[in-house]
């Protein structure tokens, strides 16, 4: 059976909280629309949405007559302001404290005129700018890992195996935390250490999340049960860092 030694300690890093992502263009948190196929926006839970204009970036700079906007929900109804919809005179939307309900199309109509300087003749426009809203979650807290190994070579499956016997070993470690391992990656490197030769090393890296598959089940009805994912995720620290 091939010998694996574990050549350096974990590294733990905290992470921060994300910004809302866009596929659209987002200058100082307001995005613009675009006509044709819907961007895509990700709002972190509990966390307001940007702010969403009904029109595109072009457009804005130039002047409007008689603008008039209808903004669309997931639910196709007319959205109008409220505690948790912010619609303003300019079109402008903002959906705060966003919820998973609260994800998918919102449309926006935008209507103005053209008028003809020489004739005053009108003509009404009408632009339609779709943005597709998604929740996401994200941990408090979560912690990127690297630990390096050595093996016998680069080449052959016997890597593979290990690496995917590791995680499953590390998520059951942390079943009972309901935490799991996500974005696992390794590559393997020929290292040169003096007076030891060249040796064949897996460089390995993870991140522990603490949204494994039936989290919710201890969060006791909490809403957002962030108290107990940054609990169960920090007890995991302490845990590994006792085994070292």
């Amino acid at each position: 059976m091939r010998t694996w030694v574990l050549l350096s300690a974990v590294l733990w890093c905290l992470t921060g909280v994300r910004c809302p992502r866009s596929t659209l263009f987002n200058t100082k948190g307001f995005i613009y629309g675009k006509t044709g196929q819907p961007g895509k926006i990700y709002v972190k839970l509990h966390q307001n949405s940007p702010v969403l204009i009904c029109m595109d970036f072009k457009l804005s700079k130039k002047e409007i007559v008689d603008p008039t906007y209808l903004w669309i929900g997931p639910n196709e109804k007319t959205l109008t302001g409220n505690n948790r919809i912010n619609i303003t005179k300019t079109g402008q939307l903002m959906v705060k404290d966003f919820l998973e309900p609260l994800s998918g199309l919102y449309t926006c109509t935008l209507s103005y005129k053209t008028v003809k300087a020489e004739t005053q003749e009108e003509k009404t426009v009408k632009k339609r700018y779709d943005f597709m809203v998604f929740a996401y979650r994200e941990p408090d807290y979560s912690y990127q890992m690297a630990v390096r190994f050595t093996t016998k070579s680069c080449i052959g499956r016997y890597n593979d195996v290990f690496f995917r016997v590791l995680k499953k070993i590390l998520d059951n470690l942390m079943s009972d935390l309901s935490c799991h391992v996500i974005e696992p990656s390794y590559k393997c490197h020929s290292v040169e250490i003096p007076e030891h030769g060249l040796i064949h090393e897996l460089f390995i890296a993870f991140q522990v999340n603490p949204f494994a598959p039936g989290w919710k089940g201890a969060c006791n009805g909490s809403v957002d049960c962030e108290d107990i994912t940054n609990r169960n995720i920090l007890q995991v620290r302490i845990s590994w860092q006792e085994i070292e």
